[in-house]
């Protein structure tokens, strides 16, 4: 596993820090799916040697960043990672001046309502206000999933070059690349094309129980995508038709007012 250089330039070899690098690479091997893990695991999903794996491990846990379960012998991510978590939240301004707008979103629609933004092939869930419904979608803050078979990412990556969304689609995961059902990479792009035409996506899905998610971009001063804002709510609630008449138009409505702050 190689983490993306987040600078679409060469990289200085003078002033890389391969250690880093390969510290995070164990970080980034725990996820939703992979909360709990053994030396063997980590070694694995990361692509270090063993012994590089223990060291770096090791170091992890001694600084706090990871905890290990004395009878499993399992790691697992501590809560200290969260300082980073909360000073990216606490500093990023245009969720901070568009809460309210997903607060009201939420109080007007009691459905989930998320701030989702783009982090390369992924999306990340960086702000949430959760449904009051019991039965509903949860997506906790840090949730990724793959962009382009989300409606979160469809909207953020709609004007993208032609050339940069054939590359996502040929490195989409099986099980992302299934979503698209029998769609070919030109129904992909023609899709991706009309949600830029009409400012939103909607999607369905399926978690515990078939869902649908509909999200709408928040632009910067020049009208490029900074953010989505998505509402997730349950099929059992809103069929499709009735989302696209009630829903999408309070979603796009709060995407524009937080475009504008």
């Amino acid at each position: 596993m190689n983490l993306p250089i987040s600078e679409d330039v060469e990289l200085d070899e003078r002033l890389y820090v391969a250690s880093v690098a390969k510290a995070m690479r164990v970080l980034e091997a725990f996820d939703q799916s992979s909360q709990q893990l053994s030396i063997a695991d980590i070694t694995e999903m990361s692509g270090l040697g063993r012994s590089a794996t223990q060291r770096f491990v090791y170091t992890l846990h001694r600084l706090g960043y990871l905890r290990r379960d004395p009878a499993s012998k399992l790691y697992s991510v501590s809560a200290k990672v969260f300082r980073f978590v909360h000073g990216m939240i606490g500093a990023n301004a245009a969720l901070e001046r568009s809460y309210p707008l997903l607060s009201q979103l939420a109080k007007d629609t009691r459905e989930t309502v998320s701030w989702v933004e783009l982090d390369g092939d992924e999306i990340v869930v960086i702000g949430n206000i959760p449904s009051v419904h019991l039965a509903s979608i949860t997506l906790s803050v840090g949730s990724r999933f793959a962009a382009l078979s989300s409606s979160s990412g469809q909207v953020l990556l709609c004007r993208r070059g032609e050339a940069e969304l054939r590359a996502m689609i040929a490195r989409l995961p099986d099980a992302a690349r299934a979503r698209f059902g029998g769609q070919s990479d030109e129904d992909i792009l023609a899709m991706l094309g009309a949600i830029g035409e009409t400012g939103y996506s909607l999607t369905a899905k399926s978690f515990d129980e078939d869902s649908l998610s509909i999200s709408a971009p928040v632009l910067d001063y020049a009208g490029r995508p900074v953010a989505a804002i998505n509402l997730s709510t349950l099929a059992s609630r809103y069929t499709e038709r009735v989302a696209r008449k009630e829903l999408v138009p309070l979603v796009v409505a709060a995407a524009k007012a937080a475009s504008s702050l």
